[in-house]
Formats: structure tokens, C-alpha cells, sequence
């Protein structure tokens, strides 16, 4: 048997409550699901609990708050500066698991699991809202250009420049998320769920930070998940409280928010 905790969307201000203060349940794995706080917030956030609980493993996957709480420098950097953090940081806890490949974890009651964390971008197929609505367009960036766009661009609409400002440069440019860029992403990812899926042995378990299931997110779209069917696997997942629902052969489980009954809340995996 494996107890595993759920931690996600407590969307923490700098000066929230102590993480010290915080306390979990009796559980083998802490898996930290996203929209905690902005980045700084959250790693703070992470490795304070990893050293108050240092028998207990903990698995970290970023969220939207995480990935898009103010415009990155450059393509890819969240990315970069958990793995710069993870390899040159003399403290960073052993207990504390990140990265974007499968992961092998010993638990505390001699158990192992196979943990894949990812984003999750869904497919997006239709959306009944203009594209600059959604929180894609808001809030995730595909690139950055040196050069201004004419006046008359059609994709003018994708920069932040005031139509009557000079083209003088003032730094690199957003270049905002197109639905096509978003589902390049799912695919990306769907090929590396599906290689995980097919290939990896023993106690499986997907960590998506968007929720397969009635993400509140995907409003006015119209959108599909990875295609697998992840036979007695288990979907840990963010924003829509789900509890053990099966969904594409997996057991799907999601613990969002704050409080004493979410904290309380332990998931049992039998094996």
C-alpha cells in the first residue's frame, strides 16, 4: 500500500502564511502540483516542506502560476533554472524530485514508483471565444523577436507595442502562444507520455498539471487529452477535484486548494 498527498492551486502571496506552519498528512509521496505562488514562492515553498519532512519523498511539477507569473527572459527558462537549481545547488534537498523525464522514486515503505510529470497542454480543436481571451494567449509565450512588426501586420495583435510608439528598440518582443504552437506542445508531450506509457514497469504514475478532466481552464474551448490508455496507472492532476474517477484506464485524483480538509486528504494505492 502507498499513500500519497496532493498538494496544488494554493495560489500563495509572498507574505501568506509560514511554510513552516504547514503540515500534511501520514503519506509515503507529496506530489506538489502547481499554482502554489509565483516560482520563487513556490520553490521556497517545496524545499521547506522536503526539510521539515525529510523521510517523506515529494515529486515538484510546475504550474500555470509557476510558468507564466511574469514573462520569461528567453524560450525554455523555467525549464533551465530548475535544472541549474537541481545540479548546482549544494542544498537542494534529496528528497526533492523534479525533472521531465520518468522518474524512479524509493519511498519510505520500500515501495517504488514511476513518476512522469508534464504540463499537460490539452488538443485544441475549437475555441468560441477570441484566441486573445484565453489564458494561452494571455499568459504563454512561443518566442521573442528583435524587430517590430508593421502597423499593418496581421499579427500585430500578438505584441504589446502601443500602435502609435516609435519602432525604437526597447528589448526582446513577446511573441504570444498560437493555437498551433499549443497543440505542437501536446504532441511533444503525448509522445513522451506514450513512450513512458508502453515501456516503463511497476507502480505508474502521470502528473499532469492541467486536468484531463473538466479543467475549468479549457472554458469555451473544445479540447482532448493525451490519446493513451494507462491501464491500472495512476493521473494526479490540478484545478477540478477529482477522486479516483477512472479516465483512460487510469485512476484520476486531484486535491486543489487550502485548508484542514485539504490537508487531510490521502490517496491509497493498493499494490
Amino acid at each position: 500500500m502507498i499513500k500519497i498527498h496532493v498538494i496544488s492551486d494554493l495560489f500563495l502571496g509572498f507574505n501568506e502564511f509560514s511554510t513552516e506552519e504547514e503540515q500534511i498528512p501520514d503519506a509515503d509521496l507529496v506530489i506538489i502540483n502547481g499554482n502554489i505562488g509565483v516560482f520563487k514562492r513556490s520553490m521556497m515553498y517545496a524545499e521547506t516542506l522536503c526539510k521539515k519532512f525529510p523521510d517523506i519523498q515529494f515529486v515538484f511539477n510546475y504550474g500555470k502560476t509557476e510558468y507564466a507569473s511574469g514573462y520569461p527572459k528567453f524560450v525554455g527558462e523555467i525549464e533551465e533554472s530548475m535544472n541549474i537549481r537541481k545540479q548546482a545547488n549544494s542544498t537542494w534537498p534529496k528528497n526533492l524530485h523534479w525533472s521531465q523525464e520518468p522518474q524512479n522514486i524509493q519511498l519510505r515503505n520500500g515501495k517504488e514508483v514511476n513518476v512522469l510529470s508534464t504540463y499537460g497542454y490539452p488538443k485544441i480543436h475549437l475555441c468560441y471565444v477570441p484566441w486573445e481571451d484565453t489564458i494561452w494567449h494571455r499568459d504563454h509565450i512561443m518566442n521573442f523577436s528583435l524587430d517590430f512588426p508593421s502597423h499593418d501586420s496581421a499579427t500585430e495583435a500578438q505584441w504589446h507595442k502601443p500602435r502609435d510608439s516609435s519602432n525604437v528598440f526597447h528589448g526582446y518582443c513577446p511573441i504570444f502562444a498560437s493555437k498551433e504552437w499549443i497543440n505542437e506542445q501536446h504532441q511533444k508531450e503525448w509522445k513522451l507520455v506514450q513512450n513512458w506509457e508502453l515501456n516503463s514497469k511497476g507502480i505508474k504514475i502521470l502528473v499532469t498539471h492541467f486536468n484531463p478532466y473538466k479543467d475549468s481552464r479549457f472554458e469555451n474551448q473544445e479540447t482532448s487529452p493525451y490519446l493513451i490508455h494507462l491501464e491500472h496507472g495512476h493521473w494526479i492532476a490540478s484545478d477540478t477535484e477529482v477522486n479516483g474517477a477512472k479516465f483512460l484506464g487510469a485512476s484520476l485524483y486531484s486535491n486543489p486548494g487550502r485548508g484542514p480538509l485539504a490537508r487531510q486528504k490521502v490517496i491509497t494505492i493498493d499494490c
